[in-house]
């Protein structure tokens, strides 16, 4: 089931059909949430958007949609059309990253970062320092340099496939911004990962 909610319209959308629901319970700082039948994300008004892994929590806005009484669907507006379509290209993008990293653990691609930095300063100075790298060479039972090794090598390959992923998701959700205030849903379906 995917579920769209948008709090400025106060539309619930399930499977596509929209319908005006009372969204005064949903927290003041959501502007919408996009939830694809397997995972989604909440938009804040401040702030970056956050991952949900359930609809648990939103739940009782499905429910309120669910026991609405019967009307025509309310036909997307504009405003929603281009959020659902900004959702698209961002769930395409974050499954095209979870690709590259679906063989690693959450923590493990969180540490990335720091890996890399202590690595590349090792090499510029070999008595920086180098806490993370120093654990988990230990904790890893290898040489200090054959584990910066490894961390360059894959940070090569890892961080120009993630900037062109990055780079794509921008393109994309620039066009979707430079259609207007009222582009058709044909035009916003043109635009595809």
């Amino acid at each position: 089931m995917r579920v769209t909610i948008i709090r400025d319209d106060s539309v619930v959308g399930v499977d596509g059909v929209f319908r005006r629901v009372d969204l005064s319970a949903l927290p003041a700082r959501i502007r919408a949430l996009q939830w694809n039948g397997v995972s989604g994300h909440v938009e804040y008004d401040h702030g970056a958007n956050t991952t949900l892994h359930d609809l648990a929590a939103f739940q009782t806005f499905v429910d309120l949609w669910n026991t609405a009484a019967p009307q025509p669907p309310v036909p997307p507006g504009a405003r929603q059309m281009t959020a659902a379509a900004l959702a698209r290209i961002d769930s395409a993008y974050e499954a095209a990253v979870k690709a590259m990293t679906k063989s690693y653990p959450g923590d493990e691609v969180g540490s990335w970062p720091q890996q890399e930095a202590e690595a590349r300063a090792w090499l510029m100075d070999s008595r920086a320092s180098t806490p993370w790298i120093d654990a988990a060479a230990a904790g890893r039972g290898i040489d200090k340099a054959a584990l910066i090794a490894k961390i360059i090598t894959k940070a090569s390959l890892f961080t120009p496939a993630h900037g062109q992923l990055t780079g794509k998701r921008q393109k994309l959700r620039d066009e979707i911004i430079a259609l207007g205030d009222n582009p058709t849903q044909q035009q916003l379906d043109a635009i595809q990962w």
